[in-house]
């Protein structure tokens, strides 16, 4: 199959894991960004088949890549808040150090956990 093609179809597949989760937020209401509903049901996908498709890598690769810009409508939006996330900043940076120690430890003990039992199973 031809580069091109690959890269289309991995795009298209890419774009219709987007569109269902968006579509499946605007049918249940449930209160998450549709984009992050798609990604999680790529990331399904993805599990499910054991192994990322060549397709799909090669598409996301010029996205990986441009990742920052990805973020500058994050940035504007917090912009447009400001006096909201001024009046709040305590809260909000509390938050954010008591939610990256907690996945940062847990992270820890998971990967801890992991090479532990490796390292035993290698052993016998």
């Amino acid at each position: 199959m031809p580069k091109v093609v690959a890269n289309g179809l991995g795009f298209v597949g890419i774009v219709c894991c987007y569109l269902i989760g968006d579509w499946l937020v605007k049918l249940t209401g449930v209160p998450l960004p549709g984009a992050l509903l798609g990604m999680l049901l790529l990331l399904g996908i993805l599990l499910l088949r054991g192994r990322s498709p060549g397709s799909v890598g090669h598409a996301s690769q010029p996205l990986l890549g441009h990742m920052s810009l990805l973020f500058v409508p994050a940035v504007v939006g917090v912009m447009l808040f400001w006096p909201e996330v001024k009046q709040n900043l305590i809260g909000i940076v509390l938050a954010l150090v008591a939610t990256t120690v907690i996945s940062m430890g847990l992270t820890a003990w998971v990967a801890q956990r992991i090479l532990s039992n490796n390292y035993r199973g290698s052993r016998k």
